[in-house]
């Protein structure tokens, strides 16, 4: 009756779990910060609202990792898990090549993992994005705010288009000023439509 997710198809579940309810490990996330050198090891934690929510221990090697952790299925024991994810590379267009995940259930290539027990990919877990369960309108406000907090600003929608930050080439810049204006339009329009007489 008009609520969250209504006009959906019948495949689409009120229950549905969401990505950012779990915790993830994301290989472009390890990569950034040199993360995946064979060898190394680290520890990454969770937190949520100033507490910490879960920790592993990830351990690289040449084409796999080693994520080390405690489990406790609902009323169970606490188990320890030693769990091997395969790591694949794909060429990319202009010679380079990347690295993905191989998803351990179903051997689909990801990028980012979900815990649960096991972590295993977006699909195997069944998650939903929480994108998926804004309007239209909604989810241009969201990537129209994503682009200022690349550019280093956190105001409103309705301000000013923040300046080039200092490391951005101008064609970037641009770029993403168009999109930001595109998306700005549609998000209005969105605004406009919803809340007519």
């Amino acid at each position: 009756m008009g609520g969250r997710g209504s006009g959906r198809s019948s495949s689409f579940s009120m229950t549905v779990d969401k990505t950012n309810e779990f915790h993830s490990i994301d290989l472009a996330w390890l990569g950034r910060r040199k993360l995946l050198n064979p060898g190394q090891w680290s520890t990454l934690t969770w937190s949520r609202r100033g507490q910490t929510t879960g920790s592993i221990r990830l351990e690289v090697f040449q084409s796999a990792v080693r994520l080390v952790y405690r489990h406790r299925p609902s009323g169970g024991d606490w188990q320890d898990v030693s769990e091997w994810v395969p790591l694949v590379e794909t060429e990319t267009p202009f010679g380079g090549r990347r690295q993905w995940f191989e998803c351990v259930s179903c051997r689909a290539r990801c990028r980012i993992l979900y815990g649960g027990g096991r972590f295993r990919c977006r699909r195997c877990r069944r998650l939903r994005y929480e994108s998926q369960y804004e309007p239209p309108f909604a989810r241009a406000a969201t990537r129209a705010l994503k682009i200022r907090e690349r550019l280093g600003d956190r105001s409103g929608i309705d301000d000013p288009f923040p300046p080039k930050p200092k490391h951005m080439r101008w064609k970037t810049y641009e770029r993403l000023e168009t999109e930001y204006d595109r998306l700005n339009d549609a998000w209005a329009v969105g605004i406009m439509a919803r809340f007519r007489p």
